[in-house]
């Protein structure tokens, strides 16, 4: 039988124990150290394979998610307030992409730095 004055220290090890139990992004602890190369952003090497690989299996063909194609420069251009504010989870946008991570802080750098640019076709 368990004595009453030990229950609160084995709850206490057993919170540290859990809590002890996660896994950590590099890319959060170390923000910088990562292979991110944001030197020659383009849309189709650096931008359209960001929104291929997290986007476009909703937001493509005939029937987009929230009627945004993120499979196409036009469209994005059109609706780029709109993804960049649910792509940053910003509040009064769905953050995107729904129901999983947010994307790297890498990916919405390319973002950025390719909207600074002007969003050319390259």
């Amino acid at each position: 039988m368990i004595k009453t004055h030990l229950i609160p220290a084995i709850a206490f090890a057993l919170t540290l124990t859990i809590s002890g139990c996660y896994y950590d992004s590099e890319e959060e602890l170390y923000p910088g150290s990562s292979s991110c190369d944001t030197a020659n952003v383009t849309y189709s090497a650096s931008v359209a394979p960001v929104f291929a690989a997290n986007c476009n299996s909703c937001h493509s063909g005939n029937a987009p998610s929230g009627n945004i194609r993120t499979d196409n420069y036009s469209s994005i251009v059109t609706n780029i307030t709109r993804i960049r504010g649910a792509i940053n989870h910003e509040s009064g946008f769905m953050a995107m992409p729904q129901n999983s991570a947010k994307l790297s802080v890498c990916d919405l750098d390319k973002i950025d730095i390719w909207i600074r640019q002007g969003m050319p076709d390259n």
